[in-house]
């Protein structure tokens, strides 16, 4: 089905969605205690966490009948590890090098 502008989520409705990158589930739900359209794209986004690359996002409502399917884009970066205090390597410490965590 196309995408509508009727295309709305009401709370009760029977929602499942799945977002795919590259061949890849990286994440699905499936209730019927979601808001609207935004809060299934951000609960997918967050159980799908650092993903980078074009996506598919698929949601499907169940009880209205209707299914969305939409190309996103993503760029999620990896939030940095706190720096821990760094030792001097000749103590046998380490560093820590943010992009190769």
């Amino acid at each position: 089905m196309e995408k509508n502008e009727a295309n709305i989520v009401n709370c009760g409705d029977k929602i499942c969605a799945t977002l795919v990158c590259n061949g890849r589930r990286l994440a699905s739900v499936e209730g019927n205690d979601f808001s609207g359209l935004a809060a299934v794209k951000s609960v997918l986004l967050d159980l799908a966490g650092r993903f980078a690359g074009m996506a598919v996002l698929t949601v499907r409502n169940c009880t209205q009948g209707w299914r969305e399917v939409t190309a996103l884009s993503c760029m999620r970066r990896p939030a940095l590890a706190a720096q821990p205090a760094v030792t001097s390597p000749v103590s046998g410490g380490q560093y820590l090098i943010p992009w190769a965590c």
